[in-house]
């Protein structure tokens, strides 16, 4: 064995310890508990601003965490929460959600205004390139029966630059009004 490999190794089996008293320290139901406090109990969050992730996609979710512990979302309740978690925490809490059922929220009522306005917002915006018939697909997250008032923050924060872990959103969402954006959150809250 060569020296520099020794000394990679040395260095390995120092570290072992540290990462595997992370990996102790680390309770599923425990950090999945303190998601649930702004979350929901019962999958249904405390503020109306604030994502159903009980249900969503996994990888969707996995990809959010990761980019909340990157600092390519913010988020002050966030990045507390994930900027300790390995990788595998990351992805075994994604799993945890993604494995729940989807609840049912009481949405606003959605007008036949705001439904057709809402068709004229999704394909002005290319909304149905990527997210199809809205339950969601692997990196693509479920909008239907989302929270509204998050759908609207999050489209609001796209078309004004303020999220930027997808660039393509901010020009897609650049081109709607904020009575599109509006009439998009409340037809969307509204399926299941």
């Amino acid at each position: 064995m060569t020296h520099f490999r020794r000394c990679i190794l040395a260095a390995l089996l120092a570290l072992a310890p540290v990462a595997l008293q992370a990996q102790d320290a680390f309770d599923l139901e425990e950090t999945a508990g303190l998601c649930k406090t702004c979350h929901g109990e019962d999958g249904l969050p405390i503020e109306p601003n604030y994502p159903i992730i009980q249900g969503q996609q996994f990888f969707y979710l996995y990809v959010q965490l990761k980019d909340f512990k990157a600092g390519r979302r913010t988020g002050d309740k966030m990045q507390p929460v994930v900027e300790e978690l390995t990788r595998s925490q990351l992805k075994a809490l994604a799993q945890y959600f993604a494995k729940l059922p989807w609840p049912r929220i009481s949405p606003p009522h959605a007008s036949d205004e705001d439904r057709a306005l809402a068709r004229e917002a999704s394909v002005k915006g290319q909304c149905g390139a990527c997210h199809g018939k809205w339950y969601g697909d692997s990196r693509i997250p479920r909008l239907a029966g989302q929270q509204p008032g998050y759908l609207i923050k999050t489209m609001q924060d796209y078309k004004n630059d303020v999220r930027q872990n997808a660039p393509d959103k901010s020009s897609t969402m650049s081109k709607l009004t904020e009575a599109e954006i509006e009439a998009l959150a409340r037809t969307l809250s509204q399926l299941f």
